[in-house]
C-alpha cells in the first residue's frame, strides 16, 4: 500500500480516483491480519518452524533478524539499551536457546517499563523469540501473554493497542499447535480483556477477535470433538459465574463477538470450521439452561452470534450456517416427541426463535432456499399442537416471542410462491389450541408490519375466528 506524507499507510481504491484516506487509524480485522502472516515471514523457507533439543544445526534466527532490522528503525534510548544487552545473547540460534531464560528476563524488564517509543519493536521481537523457540516457548507463554494483554488493557494509545494486537496475532499463530488442545489457560488470561473486568468496549472486541483465531483452530476436525467443547463449556460457565455484576453486559457481548468472529472467514465467507463452532454452542445447552423461567444467558449468546453471522454473510455463504440451525430444529422436534416435557418444550421453542432470527435479520435476504426453514417451523408447530395441554400448563414459556413472532417474521419475508403451500397448515395450527390464545395478537402485529400480506394470508382466518367467537 502507498504511504502518505505523514507516514501513514492509506488504502487505495481500484478504478476510482479521489483523495487518499486521511484518518489517523484504520482497524484491520484479526482474520485479515492472520491471512497476511505468511507473506510477512521472510525466513519461513530458510529453516523449520520448531526446534528439536537435539538438533540445533539450523542457525538462522527470527529474533536476530528482527534485532538487526529494528536497530536501523528505532533510535529510542530504551530500545538502544535493550539491543546492547541482547546483542551478545543472540548471535546464533543455539545461543538463543541456551540463554532463553535471560532473554525472556530482558523482555519482561523493558516491556514493563511501558516506554511508548520502544514498545513496537519490543512486542514484535517477543513474537520473533516465540517463533524461534517453538514448543520450547511454552514456559514463557503465560508471562508473555500477561505482558501483552496488560499493555493493551492499560495504555489507551490507539497505536500501542494496534501493536499489542499484532503481537498477539503472531503469538497465537506461532503457538497454536501448543495452545489449542486446551485453551482454558489462555482463556483465563484473556477473560479480563474480554470484559470480565471493567474494560473499554473496543478493547473487549480486540480481545475477542484475537482469541477467535484459536477458537477457529479448536473447531478443526482434529480438535472439534475434544478441545472445542472443552473451551465452549468453560467460557459458558465463566460467563454465568458473573451474572448480576456490573461487568456482565460487556463480558456477554465479548463472548458473542468471540464466537461470531471465530465463525467468520475472509470477505463474506464462513470459515470452514464455522458450522462446527455454531453447532458446539447448541451442544453446550444443558437442562438448567432450559428450566429457567427467564431466557437463559447461553440462549441469548447463541442468538447474538447468529445475528452477527447473518450480517456478515451473503445468501451464498449463509446456507451452511442455516443448515446447523435446521439440524438443531429437527433434533429438538424429535426430542420433544420422544419426551414431551417442559425442558424439551423450551428447547423446541428456542429452535423456533433461532429460525425466526434467520428469517428476519436483513429481511431474510440471506436465506437462499426457504422451503427447509418453513418445513422446520411447520414441524415445530405440528409437534406443539399435539401436546396442547403441556403448552397451556406452562404459561411462562413466552410462546409469543419464541414461536408466534418467528412465524410472523417468516410470513413477512418468505417468497410468496414458496410460502403459499404452507399457509393452510400454519394458519390451522394458529387458530386451534394451544396457540389460538395468541392468534389475535398475531393478527394485530402482522397487519401493522405488512398490511398487504396480512390481507392475502391471514384476514380470511381472522374473520372466521371472529365469526366463531360470536356464535
Amino acid at each position: 500500500m502507498p504511504v502518505n506524507n505523514s507516514g501513514r499507510i492509506v488504502k487505495t481504491r481500484k478504478g476510482k480516483k479521489g483523495t487518499a484516506h486521511q484518518k489517523n487509524h484504520r482497524w484491520e480485522s484479526f482474520t485479515t491480519k492472520i491471512s497476511k502472516l505468511n507473506s510477512l515471514d521472510p525466513i519461513r523457507r530458510v529453516r523449520r518452524h520448531d526446534i528439536d533439543t537435539e538438533d540445533l544445526s539450523a542457525t538462522t534466527s527470527y529474533l536476530r533478524a528482527g534485532l538487526d532490522k529494528w536497530a536501523e528503525l528505532n533510535m529510542s534510548e530504551g530500545f538502544i539499551m535493550f539491543s546492547r544487552e541482547m546483542s551478545d545473547l543472540t548471535e546464533s540460534l543455539p545461543q538463543i536457546v541456551h540463554s532463553e531464560d535471560k532473554i525472556m528476563g530482558l523482555f519482561v524488564t523493558y516491556i514493563e517499563k511501558r516506554e511508548r517509543e520502544s514498545l513496537e519493536p519490543l512486542l514484535e521481537l517477543l513474537t520473533d523469540f516465540a517463533h524461534d523457540l517453538g514448543a520450547r516457548f511454552e514456559k514463557h507463554y503465560p508471562k508473555s501473554l500477561e505482558l501483552i494483554t496488560s499493555i493493551a488493557g492499560m495504555l489507551q494509545d490507539v497505536a500501542v493497542i494496534e501493536w499489542s494486537f499484532t503481537s498477539l496475532a503472531f503469538m497465537f499463530k506461532y503457538l497454536s499447535k501448543l495452545l489449542v488442545p486446551d485453551l482454558r489457560p489462555t482463556y483465563d488470561l484473556m477473560a479480563p480483556l474480554l470484559g470480565k473486568q471493567r474494560q473499554k468496549p473496543h478493547i473487549a472486541r480486540f480481545a475477542a477477535e484475537a482469541m477467535s483465531f484459536l477458537i477457529k483452530k479448536a473447531g478443526a476436525p482434529a480438535h472439534r470433538s475434544t478441545s472445542l467443547p472443552l473451551i465452549v463449556e468453560y467460557a459458558k460457565k465463566d460467563l454465568q459465574s458473573i451474572q448480576g455484576t456490573k461487568e456482565f453486559g460487556l463480558y456477554y457481548h465479548g463472548l458473542m463477538t468471540l464466537f461470531a468472529e471465530a465463525m467468520k472467514g475472509n470477505g463474506l465467507s464462513v470459515h470452514t470450521t464455522g458450522p462446527a463452532i455454531f453447532k458446539s454452542l447448541f451442544l453446550a445447552l444443558e437442562e438448567p439452561d432450559l428450566e429457567s423461567r427467564e431466557s437463559s444467558v447461553w440462549m441469548n449468546v447463541i442468538c447474538g452470534v447468529l445475528t452477527s453471522i447473518i450480517h456478515h454473510c451473503s445468501s451464498d455463504t449463509f446456507p451452511e450456517v442455516l443448515d446447523v440451525a435446521l439440524e438443531n430444529a429437527k433434533t429438538s422436534v424429535e426430542l420433544f416427541q420422544q419426551d414431551p416435557s417442559k425442558c424439551s418444550l423450551r428447547r423446541l421453542l428456542l429452535s423456533a426463535r433461532v429460525l425466526g432470527i434467520a428469517a428476519g435479520v436483513r429481511k431474510g435476504t440471506r436465506v437462499k432456499t426457504w422451503t427447509g426453514l418453513l418445513m422446520a417451523m411447520a414441524s415445530a408447530l405440528k409437534a406443539i399442537t399435539k401436546h396442547s395441554n403441556l403448552v397451556l400448563e406452562n404459561e411462562d414459556m413466552d410462546v409469543w416471542n419464541y414461536l408466534i413472532l418467528s412465524i410472523s417474521i417468516a410470513f413477512q419475508y418468505a417468497p410468496m410462491d414458496t410460502l403459499i403451500t404452507f399457509i393452510s397448515p400454519f394458519m390451522d395450527s394458529l387458530t386451534k389450541d394451544p396457540l389460538m390464545t395468541w392468534f389475535l395478537t398475531f393478527c394485530s402485529y402482522f397487519s401493522e408490519v405488512d398490511a398487504e400480506r396480512f390481507r392475502s394470508i391471514a384476514l380470511p382466518y381472522f374473520r372466521r375466528s371472529v365469526h366463531f367467537s360470536h356464535i
